[in-house]
């Protein structure tokens, strides 16, 4: 049976080549439907991190991973580590969709073209520095196009084939997976619905609703009996969303419609741009408003009530070498202030609200194509063609009094001159740093180049640093006067603590992690209460 699914994957979804070839060792624990792999040394051989380290918004021209015009930017962040996708029998899947609760992330993946195969990966990071795949599953004969944690469930949306799975009489299916602790089971039961793919769902508190493609339906379904309670036919259904009791869809050619969550009657509806056929695209909410993902026609920012277009954001055009095809707006996701836009091969444009607009901050510039984006919390999830799954940590102000300070404002190197002192507070992205007397940083800071600390300077930082780049000898942190922190540091490169170098812990609760090497040359004192995450001080 060929597999028709109109609206399965994301554009330009390349394969991504995974270093595991013995699939008959990496799943060798069946059980039912789901083949669980809880192997840790297997499972951290798919943690990618070689382009680990601070990453810098770049500007419209995007011109290159951590290289700015010259000026700092006040949206620190770091990449912490990429997921290679699982592979089953040869086969490579791509990641479709991402949710998180708490501490836990939960990664959907499927397979391109005819063959359904699907994954779901659940990533632990709960130490925010360190993140750790601790469980994966490969699901048979089954594409999963998104996930949804409610209750110790997870709930399960995508295509099934009919030739091989007999709970299903039609491809499209949901399924609610009972959770052990957070962790993903082989209890999970399939409901077919109408058309080829399930291409979205949403969970509310009595209720979890689906939508499916081409020849599509809305459907309401019970969460205790997973028994269909409504339906209405919307044609090419991409994307849906709840919103103050309203369930939102998106169609590719009819636009949005608000419909009421308790009979799926339509409360209002609006047109959008007609979209390309076979694409997924995504919806968000801020405020009363719907965030839509229009393909080539980029971001668009519509009022929920009386459908009225608020404001269009272009996708970036001018990006030389690239192929206009792949300049897409795939997806969006909002947190607070915050709007990220997957833009296929122009990466993520983050955009922040400001005074009921949004305006572009600049685009985080990825290895592959920008296909899905997911921000909870400090993180940023990105699904890529070549390049994998994404995390991304987004550096925040802590929690500490240095209302006095000035915010930093200067260029892309902080320089602090023998006899100056300086002190600061905020956000800065920046290249480098170089301290030959006395520098306080309150807040959050990424320096994607060096750090010096000459010996008569010291460097105080309260709050979050990130500093590096990942296996990289020439982004070294040398310490040859003070260091002293409170809060969390992170090198991705490596630690020179030079002869006569003090390291200060202050307070309690301050943590360091280290991804490179430390040299600790004669006289060295380090003191404190701290955390060493990968036990490199010892």
């Amino acid at each position: 049976m060929k597999k028709v699914i109109l609206i399965a994957g994301f554009l330009a979804l390349g394969i991504f080549q995974s270093c595991q070839n013995d699939d008959a060792i990496l799943y060798s624990a069946e059980s039912g439907k789901v083949i669980l792999n809880e192997n840790t040394a297997e499972l951290s051989s798919r943690l990618d991190y070689s382009n680990s380290g601070v990453i810098n918004l770049t500007g419209s021209s995007l011109l290159g991973r951590g290289i700015m015009d010259g000026s700092s930017a006040d949206f620190p962040m770091s990449l912490l580590a990429e997921v290679i996708p699982p592979s089953y029998q040869g086969v490579q899947l791509t990641a479709s969709h991402v949710d998180v609760k708490d501490n836990l992330v939960y990664v959907s993946y499927n397979k391109q073209g005819d063959e359904y195969l699907g994954g779901i990966d659940v990533i632990d990071v709960s130490e925010p520095n360190n993140p750790v795949l601790i469980v994966s599953a490969i699901l048979p004969n089954i594409d999963i196009t998104s996930v949804q944690y409610d209750g110790g469930k997870l709930y399960i949306a995508g295509a099934a084939d009919p030739d091989f799975t007999n709970e299903v009489s039609t491809p499209a299916f949901v399924a609610k997976m009972t959770l052990n602790g957070g962790l993903l089971t082989n209890d999970y039961a399939l409901t077919s619905l109408p058309s080829y793919v399930t291409t979205g769902l949403t969970v509310t508190s009595a209720n979890y609703y689906a939508v499916t493609g081409s020849t599509g339906v809305v459907a309401k379904l019970n969460k205790n009996t997973n028994q269909i309670e409504t339906t209405i036919d919307v044609a090419d259904l991409r994307a849906i969303g709840a919103i103050d009791n309203k369930i939102v869809v998106l169609s590719g050619t009819n636009g949005v419609k608000v419909l009421n969550a308790s009979t799926l009657s339509v409360l209002s509806s609006f047109l959008t741009s007609n979209d390309v056929a076979g694409a997924k695209r995504t919806i968000d909410f801020q405020g009363t408003n719907v965030l839509v993902a229009e393909g080539f026609n980029g971001l668009k920012v519509y009022n929920t009530t009386s459908g009225s277009l608020v404001q269009s954001l272009a996708v970036p055009t001018d990006i030389e070498g690239v192929n206009p095809d792949d300049l897409v707006t795939n997806a969006v996701s909002v947190q607070g202030d915050f709007v990220y836009a997957a833009n296929g091969a122009a990466g993520v444009t983050v955009y922040k609200k400001t005074q009921n607009l949004l305006v572009e901050m600049g685009s985080i510039d990825l290895d592959g194509s920008a296909n899905y984006v997911k921000s909870v919390g400090d993180y940023i999830f990105v699904a890529t063609g070549t390049g994998g799954l994404k995390i991304i940590k987004k550096l925040t102000v802590a929690s500490i009094n240095c209302a006095s300070f000035p915010t930093y404002n200067g260029g892309a190197w902080l320089n602090v001159n023998s006899n100056e002192t300086l002190n600061y507070q905020g956000s800065a992205a920046l290249q480098g740093i170089n301290v030959n007397q006395n520098l306080t940083f309150c807040g959050s800071l990424s320096v994607s180049q060096g750090v010096n600390i000459n010996s008569n300077g010291v460097f105080t930082m309260k709050g979050s640093l990130a500093q590096g780049q990942y296996g990289s000898n020439s982004t070294n942190f040398n310490v040859n006067g003070t260091f002293k922190v409170e809060g969390s540091v992170v090198i991705y490169g490596n630690l020179i603590l030079n002869s006569n170098a003090k390291l200060e812990f202050l307070g309690s609760g301050s943590s360091i992690t280290i991804y490179g090497n430390v040299t600790k040359n004669s006289n060295v004192t380090i003191t404190g209460n701290y955390t060493d995450t990968f036990n490199k001080l010892n």
